[in-house]
């Protein structure tokens, strides 16, 4: 039996999904171990090697394709844990990194805090050299000066040095050069070049990036080859990949070379995931939202695609890789509430994670969180947690929440716990209209997609905040980002800037950039394996109004010639995109080329799912009991009937209130609310009209 996993390490739970021969989904789920997420992966092997009845040798043998999403250069960022790194750059130019820009989340506050730069200003120095605006080499580079940086990172006990000098993006061959000579005399060194990491212009983003990819590159190196031996040596015979966060896969060589490229890695298969259902479902648009243990990741789908964005940041460090368009929010079953110094109710964004955990877990966690509230609320079973396989306290969540909240503000324990599941349902609607609203996209047009272990208990709330009437719950739903992982083709984003005006560029020497690159795109993505029939390209360049600031990005013809009767097209596009994201276009004004970007993509295998007849068999034999679960529209605590998810068949419908189970999701459905059962035995949820 020929089988695909992928895994997905999250910060409480890891994810498992095994897709058979047969094209059925098998899911799999165990406490995350941050101090080692491999040990968390681990545990994830052995419990599909036990469920297809083999060993882990046997089990790993057996896999036609691997798949991981790792929050290791994430962590690493946001914890700050990262290499000692060095930055050698033009001199004259060390400050770069810490002006920034002039962008500021909060333009009011005059004291806003930033984060601090990855690199002090002792370890960032400059070496003379000169590359102009044409690419010429105005100063030869002194390689003595490179040789003295390197003295001086060794007695600071850098491991990892960045390069990022002026207009390398034009002629690499100084920081080729610097590249050299730190391997020389540091040849353990981490090391990464500006014109590998992100070729482009603009000076602070390329610099930010590529300090970021060398910060987190050890960590992520050390993780990675290790893990990889390690599959390998237990019968793993395929490539193991990692997901990154364009929303497809590389190997893990790749993976160490662009670190940065991963630090979506996680989210970014959840966004696939959402791609697969809106072809499975042949509904363009959606909405996903993955509610996990610690975060709340949310991502749009329109008329099958996501938006990628090259203006992310990540800790407040600018990273401009592409990366899925995904808002992300510390609101998970972790999250904690807390009172602020004015009395309020707040929720997250600090999370319990999976060490030591919400309260219930009773692992040594003493701060109330979502989790613990839901369990008050009666939406979960303290009987029936990952299927009964952990048992949970109820009396010590009770406890937690009553002196943290219910006490200060003079409530009950169900009061507190309905106030915390208000505040963080609103902050995940919240979030939702970042993706929709602010993006020009009306939610009211778009079917929410209810994934990760969490979200369906608080999905049909959060749809009532946006406008949304449909809701649907994936098979999958709990592990959705894992599933996402194994409908990731490979893909590798290529980059080169090319500045030019329409009308007026020189057809002539576009083509040639866009050859030169392509053909240096495609030589990358064959070293990944992939065959060349399933290879493809595809163009977008960036591109705005002349003298505007900010890019859009829009695709342009592949495959072939981009010749003068393409040129209106690509206008006509550029137009279009930008009024639906900033509400007007100018036709009459100049359009500026700043950048050809290629991304190449190797096709995989996609899952086929079975669609079964939709009957109008009764519920009632699905019925597991009833339990109190409490609904302000109702006026509290109501007994609702409980159902097993496992033994709904495609057609069966249930009017709301009702709590829907299976052994690592819980749905909801509110009063106001029925839910179905699809052919794919997904349940969708209607509110009524």
């Amino acid at each position: 039996m020929k089988l695909r996993m992928g895994v997905d390490t999250g910060g409480t739970f890891t994810d498992g999904v095994v897709i058979d021969e047969k094209g059925a989904i098998h899911n799999f789920k165990e406490l995350s171990t941050p101090k080692d997420p491999s040990i968390g992966l681990y545990n994830v092997i052995r419990k599909a090697a036990e469920h297809f009845g083999r060993d882990v040798r046997g089990f790993l043998g057996d896999l036609d394709f691997f798949a991981h999403g790792t929050t290791v250069a994430t962590n690493t960022l946001l914890t700050g844990t990262g290499a000692v790194t060095g930055l050698i750059l033009t001199k004259g130019f060390r400050d770069t990194l810490e002006l920034r820009r002039a962008h500021k989340e909060n333009i009011w506050d005059l004291y806003l805090p930033v984060a601090a730069p990855l690199v002090p200003r002792r370890l960032r120095i400059g070496v003379r050299e000169r590359i102009d605006h044409r690419g010429a080499v105005v100063q030869p580079l002194v390689e003595q000066d490179v040789r003295d940086a390197c003295a001086l990172f060794r007695r600071e006990g850098v491991k990892a040095v960045a390069v990022c000098t002026l207009f390398s993006f034009l002629n690499d061959a100084h920081e080729r050069a610097i590249r050299d000579i730190v391997l020389e005399e540091m040849p353990d060194a981490f090391v990464s070049i500006s014109s590998e990491v992100l070729s482009q212009i603009r000076e602070y983003e390329r610099m930010s990036t590529t300090v970021a990819n060398a910060y987190v590159g050890p960590k992520l190196t050390v993780y990675l080859s290790t893990l990889e031996a390690k599959l390998k040596r237990d019968g793993l015979s395929r490539a193991f990949y990692v997901t990154a966060s364009n929303a497809g896969v590389m190997t893990a060589e790749t993976a160490i070379r662009h670190a940065s490229a991963t630090l979506l890695s996680g989210p970014a298969a959840g966004a696939v995931g959402g791609i697969f259902f809106a072809e499975l479902l042949g509904r363009g648009n959606l909405i996903t939202m993955d509610m996990g243990g610690t975060s709340f990741d949310v991502t749009l789908v329109n008329e099958g695609r996501v938006s990628l964005s090259t203006e992310g940041s990540i800790a407040g460090y600018r990273i401009a890789k592409p990366m899925c368009d995904i808002n992300t929010i510390g609101a998970g079953g972790g999250s904690i509430a807390w009172l602020d110094a004015g009395g309020m109710l707040k929720v997250g964004p600090a999370s319990a994670g999976s060490d030591p955990g919400p309260v219930c877990y009773d692992l040594g966690g003493a701060k109330p969180t979502v989790t613990d509230a839901n369990l008050l609320l009666g939406y979960l079973d303290g009987d029936f947690f990952l299927g009964g396989e952990m048992k949970v306290n109820e009396p010590k969540a009770r406890e937690a929440v009553r002196k943290v909240v219910a006490e200060p503000l003079g409530m009950s324990e169900v009061e507190a716990a309905a106030g915390i599941f208000r505040i963080i349902n609103q902050n995940m609607a919240d979030a939702t209209k970042v993706v929709s609203v602010q993006r020009g996209h009306d939610p009211r047009e778009y079917a929410l997609v209810s994934a990760g272990g969490a979200c369906s208990i608080h999905a049909c709330k959060i749809a009532e905040e946006v406008g949304s009437t449909t809701v649907i719950v994936p098979r999958a739903a709990s592990v959705f980002c894992a599933l996402g992982m194994l409908e990731s083709d490979v893909r590798l984003d290529s980059l080169k800037t090319f500045h030019a005006v329409i009308p007026g560029v020189d057809l002539a020497e576009f083509t040639a950039v866009i050859e030169a690159t392509e053909r240096k795109a495609m030589a990358e993505l064959l070293q990944e394996g992939v065959e060349r029939g399933r290879a493809s390209l595809v163009r977008h360049l960036d591109m705005r109004y002349v003298g505007q600031h900010h890019e859009v990005s829009v695709e342009i013809p592949s495959a072939c010639t981009i010749e003068q009767r393409h040129l209106p097209v690509i206008a006509e596009a550029f137009h279009r995109a930008h009024e639906m994201l900033y509400t007007y276009s100018t036709p009459e004004n100049l359009l500026e080329i700043m950048n050809l970007r290629i991304t190449a993509v190797g096709a995989v295998d996609k899952t086929g799912l079975f669609e079964r007849r939709e009957g109008k068999a009764d519920p009632a034999k699905a019925q597991k009991g009833k339990r109190k679960a409490h609904f302000e529209e109702r006026g509290g605590l109501v007994e609702v009937p409980v159902y097993n998810r496992d033994l709904l068949e495609p057609g069966n419908r249930i009017p709301g209130p009702a709590i829907i189970e299976e052994r690592i999701t819980t749905i909801v459905v509110h009063p106001g609310w029925d839910a179905r059962v699809d052919g794919f035995e997904n349940v969708v949820m209607e509110a009524r009209a």
